[in-house]
């Protein structure tokens, strides 16, 4: 099981200077990429997406690349033509004017300067790579780090819902005996001795039928089983598991209603809040 959550920064050298890539993961349901690059390196952005898209299944990813030295050297030249025509413009502008021409004047003008980055984006990919593939192993290890103890804070709430419904079961008879007694009482105050024992055994069944929680119990088990298997593998089931902790829930609240007595409606708010802090937990489990 891994978390969602983890940072990771690498930072290496290339063409004269230092190219950092810090990776942020964090939690969100679906996997989400922000990636924030240097323009000079803009042209690379989508190979960057396939490596992150290729190395997580679910969360917000935030990278971004900072470069500093390196790309910054740049090539320039003269515009021979585009200086020249400023040239004989301005040797006419001064004669009809009178005065000297300064070279400062051309220099200063479009187009007569041309200047070009000395290397193109394709250079910078195979260190560039190298770093992320490094921020992005860092991140692996918080996520795995962390996800050994959410693993650990939800077994322990499993073990609540566990020994919370072994209770609820061993309790099923005596509470199927106490309110099969309890209406028979009722139903000889109401309609007195003269009625048919049978009838009353008849209605009574009926109730106890409405009361049975003996498939919210299995159905309950099956889940739990489930819940397990799915925290114990190594592919990332985060959004199964938040599923199945909805169908817990959803036992757990037709049990409550059907069995209202007391020692069986506390167990019922202990199993409760044992699948919201499950529930809580899978907000960052992968």
């Amino acid at each position: 099981m891994n978390s969602m959550t983890g940072f990771g920064c690498a930072e290496g050298e290339h063409d004269g200077g230092i190219l950092t890539a810090e990776l942020k993961s964090l939690n969100n349901r679906y996997l989400d990429i922000a990636v924030s690059l240097p323009s000079t390196l803009s042209a690379l952005e989508g190979r960057v997406r396939e490596l992150l898209q290729n190395s997580f299944q679910r969360g917000r990813l935030e990278l971004c690349v900072r470069m500093k030295g390196a790309g910054d050297a740049v090539s320039v030249r003269v515009d021979r033509a585009a200086a020249l025509a400023w040239k004989a413009a301005l040797e006419e502008l001064s004669t009809l004017l009178g005065g000297d021409i300064n070279p400062d004047i051309i220099a200063r003008q479009e187009g007569v300067f041309t200047s070009t980055q000395n290397n193109a984006p394709e250079a910078y990919w195979l260190p560039l790579e190298s770093l992320i593939k490094s921020a992005v192993e860092q991140v692996h290890s918080d996520r795995r780090r962390e996800g050994i103890q959410l693993f650990r804070d939800i077994e322990l709430q499993l073990e609540i819902l566990d020994s919370s419904l072994v209770s609820i079961s061993d309790k099923v008879p005596q509470i199927k005996s106490e309110v099969n007694e309890g209406l028979k009482t009722r139903f000889r105050a109401i309609v007195g001795s003269e009625v048919d024992e049978s009838r009353i055994l008849t209605e009574i069944a009926a109730w106890l039928i409405k009361l049975d929680i003996n498939e919210e119990i299995i159905r309950m088990r099956t889940h739990l089983d489930a819940f397990r298997e799915g925290i114990s593998s190594k592919i990332p089931k985060g959004k199964k598991l938040d599923f199945l902790s909805q169908e817990i829930n959803r036992e757990i609240n037709t049990i409550g209603s059907k069995v209202q007595q007391a020692d069986i409606s506390h167990l019922v708010v202990n199993m409760k809040d044992a699948v919201e802090k499950i529930r809580e937990q899978l907000r960052n489990v992968e």
